[in-house]
């Protein structure tokens, strides 16, 4: 396939790995609800479309990343919606974080408009995203994702398929999961070492020369030790992840106590204003 494809959802993530995409030398439609952003992408292999139907009219394949359900129901079948009438439309790959009895259920309603769909969350940091290293974690038919995986590979370092749909971000809520974890007990830990009398460059320093001197708390590390939180995957979209997580988790009847704490802790950081900030800022829930 090297026909124009859609992106639609421009935010920290998606306009990176939209722009990973014409890097590639791929032509892109784009989308977004606030046009600046796709404007800001836009050039000779890149058009902004007005809206999710113009898109649809303009490419076969479509790839989305957007928040949640409600951002996903008013692109397909808001006003001007992507499969609405005249939209050429043809397959839908969703990349956005959801609760998979969502996408299971979504990719029902498409087909019986004749719309393939597929899903593709990802894992991985807006630094990831910018390099076109992030982990795509693909569900639904086989067939149908090779045929688009030329397109992944330009956003991911590594594909992996997870099997039927829903599948896929059945494994994305396992990830964040433990990354909600992991994270909070970073800054747990980190918060007992001040209060113990060390800094925080101290703690970490220490803890990272050890065993527990993994990639993802490295990456985190000068947040915490300067208590300055730039936005990599903000705080609310953790929060509706672990949402996600705690009706996934009912669904299959798993218990998940320490993800139910976690929520609660970044329900928490919410209350403090801390929204925005990267999801590391949780441990200013533990400073008081």
């Amino acid at each position: 396939m090297t026909e124009k494809i859609g992106f639609i959802g421009l935010g920290l993530m998606g306009s990176r790995m939209a722009a990973s995409l014409i890097t590639a030398g791929f032509e892109v439609a784009l989308y977004n609800r606030t046009p600046a952003k796709a404007e800001r992408l836009a050039g000779e292999s890149a058009f902004v479309a007005s809206t999710p139907l113009g898109l649809g009219q303009q490419a076969r394949l479509v790839f989305m990343m957007l928040t949640g359900p409600e951002a996903i129901e008013a692109v397909l079948w808001g006003e001007q919606g992507l499969v609405g009438a005249g939209s050429g439309c043809e397959i839908i790959v969703n990349m956005s974080t959801v609760p998979p009895a969502y996408n299971r259920e979504l990719a029902g309603r498409l087909l019986a408009q004749g719309v393939t769909f597929l899903e593709a969350p990802v894992s991985g940091s807006t630094d990831a995203a910018a390099a076109g290293s992030l982990v795509i974690l693909t569900g639904g038919d086989a067939t149908r994702l090779e045929e688009v995986s030329p397109y992944l590979v330009a956003m991911g370092k590594k594909l992996v398929h997870c099997g039927a749909m829903g599948q896929a971000t059945s494994m994305k809520m396992v990830i964040n999961l433990l990354l909600g974890i992991m994270l909070s007990g970073l800054g747990e830990a980190v918060t007992l070492g001040e209060k113990c009398g060390f800094s925080a460059s101290e703690v970490l320093d220490t803890v990272l020369a050890g065993p527990l001197g993994c990639g993802f708390f490295q990456a985190k590390a000068d947040m915490l030790k300067q208590g300055d939180y730039p936005a990599g995957f903000p705080v609310k979209h953790m929060l509706k992840d672990l949402n996600f997580i705690g009706t996934t988790a009912e669904d299959v009847q798993a218990e998940v106590p320490l993800g139910n704490r976690v929520r609660e802790l970044y329900e928490q950081a919410l209350v403090l204003g801390l929204g925005d900030d990267d999801f590391a800022a949780v441990k200013k829930v533990f400073e008081g």
